[in-house]
């Protein structure tokens, strides 16, 4: 199977895991839906775990999730706690590390 057939069923599989909470009208068509609710799915479905995160001025949180396997998915959560699905891929890599940063 190709890497870009294998990232699209990624991205179905997710998006049909979190079918009932997804708000289409208010997020642009990306799959959004309660943090818990996204966390839970990209644990189970992909062995996903945070890696890293961000604060995006006051409004949101950004998060990483990755898995041993290398898949990766960018999340963002806003103040209300709903998280939208922004990119997924595979092949995550490091490329630096950070003085005093365990990467």
């Amino acid at each position: 199977m190709t890497r870009r057939l294998s990232t699209w069923l990624r991205i179905v599989a997710l998006v049909v895991t979190l079918f009932a909470g997804v708000d289409f009208a208010n997020s642009q068509h990306r799959p959004c839906s309660d943090h818990a609710s996204v966390v839970a799915a990209l644990t189970e479905t992909f062995q996903e775990k945070q890696y890293a995160f961000g604060v995006i001025g006051q409004m949101a949180i950004m998060e990483i999730f990755v898995s041993d396997s290398g898949s990766w998915t960018i999340l963002v959560t806003d103040v209300q706690g709903k998280s939208c699905i922004i990119a997924a891929g595979e092949n995550w890599e490091i490329t630096f590390e950070i003085a005093g940063i365990d990467a």
